[in-house]
């Protein structure tokens, strides 16, 4: 494995023909413009004053991708203990005219910034019960990714500082704000449109796992990587591999994931089993495969059944790229954040409900109107055609059974954005949040159970005191 190359792309899934889904009422959920979600609208009484502890890979993301483009945002400090990344991440707020100062160690930056309002971390995983507990006990609001923890204790006490605190805790499940996910909700809980939920199922492959190098000449000193805990340059950047610093790929990846299942569901797993190793790469420590089947307990029509769920990650393909999907009676939903994905199909037993009749009304139009124009090239094509003996064969594509619609629509800005736009808002009293601290936890136990599942080989049974904190 060559640990100083980074990929440059992942697999971004399946073709948006394989599955298709209810547009034209999505669309309409989904037609929300900037204004829906914007925060701040330039009030200087609405500006709050940031800082961000960690600015690798996924700290950038979230500045420049989505911070920078909000109003009403001050960032005031950079919190890293490479120079490299914080030294340049400082300039580059300042060249947006942020009156910004850079920091190594997160403790001078709280000693010293006491106009702060919030906070983003997005350090690893090991570090965020440190930072984020003495951040709310500085007395900011705090945004911190997932997973909570790679130990389930330590994110337990992220849980009760946040509570004896009273400041926000937004944990970074951001399909938990996302609108077209909100959409997926409406038609499985509130129209009911696969019936009788009775299996999921979901998946993120990569063909390879992401490793990071650095520039020669970047190397952060040994004593300070000691300090810091680290043992080499190599750990620092590819922590997602290490137990001492991660959960693995099932809780940098699957907890996304894992998390739609139990939002979607609205019940929290009983049991899991779960299989997985290192079969493939050398010199990391994390699983390159893991497989895990859950049990939820599903209410539907007055009885609890058990749902049944299979997740899946691989570190050497990306066939399937990441979706996640819910298999009822009536019917079946995709859905992703790749917007080229997301779709919805009855099936051809199920009756034709007060909500989908408007979308075959629309579709057979769009039929007709595609069936009009085909008549008319074709006949204009025989008029033109000379004599030929060729018997050309048209190829059809064969549907599954059922009744599809046209894909949901694409969401209209960077898909971390409303999450943390729901989190600013929530600062200033305009919201709630849609990820605090109790319903990340509840991820964080679920999703670290699976690695203790591989290890043990067998069935584990989750009790539900487990979820609380």
């Amino acid at each position: 494995m060559n640990r100083k190359h980074t990929p440059k792309r992942m697999d971004r899934g399946l073709s948006r023909r394989e599955f298709l889904a209810a547009a034209t009422a999505a669309g309409a959920g989904l037609a929300i413009g900037r204004k829906a979600f914007a925060i701040g609208a330039g009030s200087k009484t609405d500006d709050l004053n940031v800082a961000v502890i960690g600015v690798g890979t996924q700290g950038q993301v979230l500045l420049f991708t989505n911070c920078v483009k909000m109003a009403g945002l001050r960032f005031r400090a950079v919190c890293d203990i490479w120079p490299k990344n914080r030294d340049y991440i400082a300039r580059a707020l300042k060249a947006y005219r942020h009156d910004v100062k850079a920091y190594t160690d997160y403790r001078d930056m709280l000693a010293e910034q006491k106009d702060l309002d919030a906070v983003i971390i997005a350090t690893p995983d090991s570090f965020h019960a440190e930072h984020t507990i003495a951040c709310l006990k500085a007395g900011l609001h705090v945004y911190c990714e997932k997973e909570m923890s790679n130990s389930v204790e330590q994110a337990r006490q992220m849980v009760i500082a946040a509570r004896e605190t009273g400041k926000l805790l937004q944990i970074g499940h951001q399909r938990r704000s996302n609108p077209r996910y909100l959409v997926a909700l409406e038609y499985l809980r509130d129209k009911k449109a696969l019936g009788r939920t009775t299996f999921v199922s979901g998946h993120w492959n990569r063909q390879k796992i992401l490793t990071r190098g650095w520039p020669a000449g970047s190397d952060i000193g040994a004593a300070d990587l000691a300090k810091y805990g680290y043992d080499t340059m190599e750990r620092f950047m590819n922590w997602r591999w290490y137990k001492k610093f991660s959960g693995g790929a099932i809780a940098d990846l699957g907890s996304h994931q894992i998390d739609v299942f139990h939002w979607f569901l609205g019940a929290l797993p009983t049991a899991v089993m779960a299989s997985g190793g290192l079969d493939y790469y050398t010199g990391i420590e994390w699983y390159d495969n893991v497989n895990a089947l859950y049990e939820w307990p599903y209410a539907w029509g007055g009885e609890t059944k058990p749902v049944r769920g299979f997740y899946q990650t691989l570190g050497t393909t990306s066939h399937g790229g990441y979706t996640e999907t819910f298999m009822g009676t009536e019917g079946s939903l995709i859905i992703s954040e790749f917007e080229g994905i997301g779709g919805l199909r009855r099936e051809t037993t199920a009756p034709v409900a007060d909500w989908e009749q408007p979308l075959l009304d629309a579709k057979k139009a769009e039929e007709d109107e595609a069936a009009r124009k085909a008549e008319e090239e074709a006949r204009k094509a025989a008029e033109a055609a000379t004599e030929k003996s060729d018997l050309v064969l048209a190829q059809h594509s064969v549907p599954m059974p059922g009744r599809y619609y046209p894909p949901i629509a694409g969401m209209k800005k960077p898909v971390h954005m409303p999450h943390l736009e729901n989190f600013f808002d929530a600062v200033r009293g305009k919201a709630r949040l849609t990820c605090p601290a109790e319903v990340g936890f509840e991820t964080c136990v679920s999703v670290l159970r699976v690695n203790e599942a591989v290890e043990a080989g067998r069935r584990l049974n989750f009790k539900p005191e487990e979820f609380k904190a």
